[in-house]
């Protein structure tokens, strides 16, 4: 009697060795990511090691011996999804600490109760403390005791967040371009909003050795979402300037190919026209750093066709106030320097308004805007049609995604989307998409409709959605896609925007960047937070 008592005794006490990751688990040791899944785990694993032990006392007792119950109260393990802003380490160390202690005392368990299904819930005790002390590790050493979210949630528990790109980012990292043009294909999908958060926590898990050789082989990589911008910034410059070479050989070779000498013109005007795109790239980031302005930094871009780019005046992972200009109808990246002086006039403007302020003012070329050209009645093409919205929202998305995961943690950044006219559009579909995770504040400008009937459904916070309308803009009363941003029934906050001519022209459509003018002062206040100085009319000018 007296040896099953004490086998009972022995029971209990192992029975308890994973009560204390659960609590560290019920303290939100983390949110998000994989920690559902990983708290579902821990408690499959306690109630393992609970009716392991009960079997093996059932197998040790004698006529007139009770097998009591072990099973142990509940910790509330609510490891639930959500946002994650920092790392607690005490709680972590805990987590691994207690691990580690069952992961000593269980096998000691197994042998002395006759249980070897409890050394093998042993082994899973020292398997997860091992992986989670190497990766606290590697999040301390980048981010100290406040890691950025998407680190916390795929980085630390990357292992019980399973997703396609999981293999993909494992194959880039040895350098496949294969693998990496995939990845790129479900950045454009954007049907995974945690596609960037997971490459920024793989991009923070590599060591150095292991960074330098996937940004060698792979001259795309600068094109993920979710990478550091500088980062970005270098790999695609280098990449613009194997573009640059790449197109200035084509120009000094006629195929020899008699076929393809046929077809010579066409393709020479196609280099021509590829070569022009590649200056315009070339242009708009030399403004960088002039007149007071801080660095330009290439987020991606594509020569092909009517061309894209991404370049931002200020580096949006340090920046406490970020702000992207999505333009409209008739841009191409032939264009682009008109978009690029946009977003650096309001840089000037929100600096001049707030100098302490670190700010990045991003021009958005990142879809295929509709022109006034033959295609006008293609159905994707066509300005009267939401197809390239469609299409420019999702890549807005993956946007949005890569510069909440890249950013550094801070509890101040903020991030504005400013859409005009037909880039409105694109805006209202791409917050539709991200709903509550997509902007602090969406501003509206000569706008044909954002594709909704009310602020509300745009899910950003009560009295964040503003709209500006020029008196004369020919756009802005459309409502051609969904009520009118600037009606009373929409529900946003309407800023002073000077009237244009009293003819319609398309003058006024573009009139909102214009120096010295209250529009202009009254999107810098926005992007800066200052809601309080924004003026509504003309009266409350200074």
């Amino acid at each position: 009697m007296v040896g099953f008592q004490h086998a009972v005794r022995h029971a209990a006490e192992a029975a308890g060795l994973l009560d204390e990751p659960a609590r560290a688990i019920a303290a939100q040791a983390w949110v998000g990511g994989g920690a559902p899944a990983f708290a579902a785990e821990l408690a499959r694993q306690r109630a393992a090691l609970t009716a392991a032990l009960e079997s093996a006392l059932g197998r040790l007792a004698k006529e007139g011996d009770a097998v009591p119950s072990l099973a142990r109260p509940s910790t509330g393990m609510t490891a639930v999804h959500g946002a994650f802003s920092g790392v607690e380490p005490a709680q972590l160390r805990r987590l691994i600490t207690g691990l580690t202690t069952a992961a000593g005392e269980l096998p000691r368990a197994a042998v002395s109760l006759g249980a070897p299904e409890v050394a093998a819930i042993g082994s899973w005790s020292a398997a997860q403390a091992d992986d989670l002390r190497r990766r606290l590790a590697l999040i301390l050493r980048d981010g100290g005791d406040l890691a950025p979210a998407p680190l916390v949630a795929f980085g630390l528990y990357g292992g019980h967040a399973p997703s396609a790109a999981t293999a993909l980012l494992t194959a880039v990292a040895g350098g496949d371009t294969a693998a990496l043009a995939r990845l790129l294909d479900l950045q454009r999908q954007a049907t995974d909003p945690t596609l960037a958060a997971r490459v920024n926590a793989w991009w923070r898990m590599l060591d150095t050795a292991a960074r330098d050789q996937a940004a060698k082989a792979l001259p795309g990589l600068g094109l993920l979402d979710g990478l550091p911008v500088t980062l970005r910034d270098r790999a695609n410059r280098e990449l613009l300037a194997g573009e640059k070479a790449r197109l200035a050989a084509l120009l000094t070779t006629v195929p020899s190919d008699p076929h393809l000498r046929l077809a010579w013109p066409a393709l020479l005007d196609r280099v021509m026209r590829e070569l022009d795109h590649v200056k315009a790239i070339e242009e708009g980031l030399a403004q960088g750093g002039r007149n007071g302005r801080p660095p330009a930094y290439l987020l991606s871009f594509d020569t092909r066709a009517l061309g894209q780019a991404v370049i931002s005046f200020g580096d949006p992972d340090e920046a406490d106030r970020v702000v992207a200009y999505v333009p409209g109808l008739n841009t191409t990246l032939a264009s682009y320097g008109s978009d690029l002086n946009r977003a650096a006039v309001l840089w000037d403007q929100a600096h001049f308004f707030a100098p302490s302020q670190r700010i990045a003012s991003i021009a958005w070329l990142g879809y295929r805007a509709p022109q006034i050209d033959w295609q006008l009645n293609v159905p994707g093409r066509s300005v009267a049609t939401d197809g390239a919205a469609e299409k420019g929202a999702r890549a807005l998305a993956s946007l949005t995604d890569g510069l909440r995961a890249s950013h550094g943690p801070s509890g101040t950044a903020n991030l504005t989307i400013l859409g005009h006219s037909y880039g409105s559009l694109v805006t209202g579909k791409a917050a539709v998409l991200r709903p509550g995770r997509f902007a602090d504040d969406l501003v509206f400008v000569g706008s044909p409709g954002v594709g909704v009937r009310r602020a509300e459904e745009l899910g950003v916070g009560p009295g964040r959605v503003w709209a500006g309308e020029a008196a004369g803009d020919p756009v802005a009363d459309l409502a051609r896609f969904g009520n009118d941003p600037g009606d009373d029934s929409f529900g946003a906050r309407r800023f002073y925007v000077e009237d244009g001519p009293f003819y319609l022209t398309f003058k006024a459509h573009s009139d909102y960047w214009n120096d010295e003018s209250e529009s202009l002062r009254n999107l810098a206040h926005i992007v800066n937070g200052n809601y309080h100085k924004v003026t509504t009319k003309a009266e409350e000018q200074p």
